[in-house]
């Protein structure tokens, strides 16, 4: 049965971005459709990521809140990030950033001065190409960026617009970033799914992202739009579901899971996804999506808790 509430009308009517609360809220409507795991009675305060070093080999870090709020770095992460690599540890991204390929987005930490090798930066989007080499002959529908480079995806593919036409045309859609997405084109979609109902594929679960002016709509809040209409059930890609982490892991050898910490400013995402992966997990609360929350109540409302909070990276 969908999942219905009052933040998912608040949320996607209109185009006004969500405040903090609201996407809390909409996180823990749809929490029975994210993976499950276990997590740890109390969680550890520490000041920054340093501090764990003793307890952790691996730090996997997530972008948006952890190592840029927008186009600007988090204060101090660029010099943790070095000092972490200085230390000899593993450092990994692993972002849920979709609209750009990998490359572009490594591209983008060197020129703020953070230095990754290939393997070492891993998107949503890695997942999503995967799973859409499967379908070789499939015309896909995209709401993305002009920019996103989608022929990198899918070979047969369109940027979906305000052409209602086009949307009829597509064997299934692919919700891969939204900065150019609107309430109408999400209604176009969904009538063109009362026609037709087709694949729906997801390419960042996120619901907000952080920026210095707010909170972003990402694909996944489109997504759980979706289904609660019941015109489709969509196939995420990312955090918190297994398929990114599994990516990461093929570049990890000899390291314990419980000495490896994904670090995340987001409890649905981040922090679940860490621990379904057998993981340790950072939650940073002063730059994303928890920064002037009442950290506690969220906690305790979600059941996810993450082993270790910092205020920042």
């Amino acid at each position: 049965m969908p999942v219905i509430c009052n933040e998912k009308q608040i949320m996607i009517k209109g185009d006004t971005p969500p405040t903090a609360a609201e996407a809390v809220a909409r996180y823990e409507a749809i929490q029975p459709r994210l993976p499950k795991a276990t997590f740890p009675e109390k969680s550890i305060h520490r000041a920054h990521l340093e501090e764990l070093c003793d307890e952790i080999d691996c730090f996997v870090l997530d972008g948006f809140g952890v190592l840029n709020v927008g186009a600007r770095t988090v204060p101090g992460a660029v010099e943790r990030v070095a000092a972490l690599q200085a230390r000899g540890k593993q450092v990994r991204v692993l972002t849920n950033g979709a609209s750009f390929p990998v490359t572009t987005t490594r591209a983008k930490y060197e020129n703020w001065g953070m230095h990754f090798d290939a393997q070492e930066v891993v998107s949503s989007r890695d997942a999503l190409a995967r799973a859409l080499a499967q379908y070789a002959d499939a015309f896909w529908g995209f709401a993305a960026l002009e920019e996103s480079d989608l022929e990198l995806l899918a070979p047969r593919s369109v940027l979906l617009g305000s052409d209602a036409m086009v949307y009829d045309q597509c064997d299934g859609f692919v919700l891969l970033g939204t900065g150019g997405w609107t309430v109408e084109r999400q209604d176009m979609l969904k009538a063109s799914l009362i026609r037709r109902p087709r694949p729906v594929l997801v390419g960042n679960p996120d619901l907000v992202a952080p920026h210095p002016g707010g909170l972003s709509r990402e694909p996944g809040l489109y997504a759980h739009d979706i289904a609660d209409s019941g015109l489709a059930t969509p196939e995420f890609f990312g955090k918190p579901f297994d398929n990114a982490f599994a990516i990461v892991r093929e570049t990890l050898e000899g390291i314990d899971p419980q000495r490896i910490a994904m670090v995340g400013d987001t409890l649905h995402t981040d922090i679940l996804g860490g621990a379904q992966a057998g993981w340790r997990t950072v939650l940073v609360t002063d730059h994303g999506l928890m920064k002037g929350l009442d950290l506690e109540q969220a906690i305790v409302r979600s059941g996810i808790r993450p082993d270790f909070i910092v205020p920042t990276t």
